[in-house]
């Protein structure tokens, strides 16, 4: 993974927990969030990055 790669999961993780935080629907709430912890595991996680997409 490149630091572009990591950028963007980061990114991505960041702007996922914000619109759970604004999120009036507890199940986008929940998703929000799903989403911004598999943004967290691919960043920490350069294997996982293959496993995604196979």
């Amino acid at each position: 993974m490149n630091s572009r790669d990591l950028e963007y999961y980061q990114q991505r993780e960041r702007q996922e927990r914000e619109r759970a935080a604004r999120a009036d629907d507890t199940t986008a709430r929940r998703v929000h969030l799903e989403l911004a912890e598999r943004y967290l595991t691919l960043a920490q996680s350069p294997a996982s990055l293959g496993a995604v997409q196979a």
